[in-house]
């Protein structure tokens, strides 16, 4: 039997994982699952949405595990803050788009796209996080 693919988790780097972690549970309403080396000063952290929802991983660069610091480079292009230029991010939900984005506006997210209806099918709105990654939310609404 092949293997079918289950879940994507998406890894981003941050100069500042707690600081990047708590955007993410205040904002979306993600829970940290797990935290290395802590939960109060961690360099890596892994939120999900849900026990078989979308996972997002923040790291600073460095292997939490084995406590290996992050390379030269990775250091450079995360002060340099080069990937959210050509990396974003989509999640969709179920219900409510209209309450989350009051909600996310409401506590301050920086809004790069206003709540659309899009030509294909979806409504949504795009916010940066704190490291200036976009982060889009959509519902499917026509179809």
């Amino acid at each position: 039997m092949a293997a079918t693919l289950q879940q994507l988790d998406v890894t981003i780097l941050t100069k500042n994982v707690p600081r990047a972690a708590e955007w993410y549970q205040r904002m979306l309403g993600l829970k940290a699952e797990m935290a290395v080396p802590d939960k109060k000063k961690p360099s890596w952290v892994r939120l999900k949405a849900s026990p078989t929802g979308p996972a997002v991983m923040i790291g600073d660069g460095a292997d939490p595990f084995t406590g290996k610091k992050a390379t030269k480079t990775t250091l450079e292009a995360v002060a340099a803050r080069k990937a959210p230029k050509v990396i974003s991010f989509y999640f969709t939900v179920d219900a409510d788009i209209d309450k989350l984005y009051s909600s996310v506006k409401r506590k301050g997210a920086k809004i790069t796209q206003e709540l659309t209806q899009q030509p294909y099918g979806m409504t949504d709105f795009e916010m940066q996080d704190p490291d200036g990654y976009v982060v889009g939310i959509g519902m499917v609404t026509a179809g």
